[in-house]
């Protein structure tokens, strides 16, 4: 069925395939349904047009779909929102990797030993995001290992996780080496400081004997 001569496309801003599918679905369908449209006339510019809402990933996603395969808008929907849905997966695991943030009580190693726990407990993620968030996730103010740490992994950006690695392990043996803590510990040994002596305590020694 040909485009009625009347119908004016709405203003609907444009899919790219990294937001919620179903939400852009919503929208589209209101907006043509707000049309003066016949139910049948209705149908057939909900399909064909489609195509006009979509950019980016999205388009390509469109034209990537085998001729003649998609007869109805609802199996359009329906490929559609599987094909995206996956994008929503993937925001939600970014969003919780960039949660983790270092303390302000927080030393370096106690940091990246929470963040390799907290990480492994999301699904895969890739590399780089786990490098920038890990970077992000540093607290200047927690300890100077941590800033000097932060300040060097911005001033030459790492690639690799291994390369984090290397990094953040060079700064631990400094930290430790200040705590005074054993070299490979888990976790940091918080030395209590010592008391100051009881002068009042001390034998006092007569000067006149030396």
């Amino acid at each position: 069925m040909a485009i009625p001569k009347k119908f004016r496309m709405p203003d609907i801003p444009k899919y790219n395939g990294t937001t919620e599918p179903n939400e852009h679905i919503t929208s589209y369908t209101c907006k043509i349904k707000g049309n003066d449209l016949n139910d049948d006339e209705i149908e057939s510019i909900l399909l064909k047009k489609f195509r006009e809402t979509l950019s980016k990933g999205a388009i390509i996603w469109y034209h990537k779909l085998a001729l003649n395969s998609i007869d109805s808008f609802a199996k359009l929907v329906d490929a559609f929102v599987k094909a995206h849905a996956g994008a929503i997966k993937v925001d939600t695991i970014k969003s919780d990797i960039f949660k983790i943030k270092q303390r302000n009580n927080e030393m370096l190693r106690e940091f990246v030993s929470r963040f390799q726990i907290e990480r492994m407990e999301l699904p895969p993620v890739s590399d780089d995001w786990a490098v920038q968030a890990f970077i992000q996730g540093l607290n200047e103010r927690s300890s100077i290992s941590s800033w000097q740490l932060k300040q060097n992994l911005i001033e030459y950006p790492a690639v690799t996780w291994s390369d984090v690695h290397n990094r953040y392990q060079s700064k631990i043996r400094v930290e430790d080496n200040q705590l005074g803590a054993p070299s490979g510990l888990v976790h940091p040994i918080r030395f209590a400081t010592k008391p100051p002596r009881d002068t009042c305590r001390e034998p006092r020694f007569n000067k006149e004997r030396y």
